[in-house]
């Protein structure tokens, strides 16, 4: 399994429309380090689903979470993927990056392909806000069933006051 192998997969999943993957590389490991490559791809809601099931035809696909972030005026959801899992030929670890506007905050769910997402999008749900379209279970996982609010967004004045945003080290006054 290689770089290679999962974009054109993408590829063929997706379509030409599929913007050209960054390849990051980094090194593992201490006694015997290891020169690895993972790839970075943007998506969009429209081919999410497609792009993880060529995939899925490729390689075992592994989810190993999704992250959020609010970034403003759009929240960005990143599916953290090893492609070829447990496979002999080794993995390619992928994000698939999707940017969603706060006014239309939804994504499909990947339950149907990968039932493991189910917690992970609950989460994202509970505390960004993002819906997931499909997904069958929208119980809260961690907060009161009642709170309506969500907590990782910056926006949220719900929870403005209870949540601090900051930690120690970034409210420096620059006098060190």
């Amino acid at each position: 399994m290689n770089t290679g192998s999962v974009v054109q997969a993408l590829r063929e999943g997706v379509g030409e429309t599929l913007p050209e993957p960054e390849v990051r590389t980094r090194t593992v490991g201490v006694a015997k380090p290891l020169e690895i490559e993972e790839l970075w791809v943007d998506i969009s809601r429209e081919a999410l689903l497609s792009a993880v099931g060529a995939l899925m035809q490729l390689a075992p696909v592994h989810l190993s979470v999704i992250s959020g972030r609010d970034a403003g005026e759009e929240m960005e959801l990143l599916y953290h993927l090893a492609v070829g899992y447990g496979t002999e030929g080794g993995e390619v670890l992928l994000t698939l990056r999707l940017t969603l506007p706060k006014d239309d905050l939804w994504a499909p769910s990947l339950c149907e392909l990968i039932p493991g997402a189910e917690t992970t999008e609950r989460e994202k749900r509970e505390f960004l806000g993002v819906e997931f379209a499909g997904l069958s279970d929208n119980r809260n996982l961690f907060l009161p069933d009642d709170m309506t609010a969500h907590p990782w967004r910056q926006d949220d004045e719900q929870t403005a006051g209870l949540i601090r945003r900051t930690v120690k080290w970034e409210e420096r006054d620059g006098d060190a």
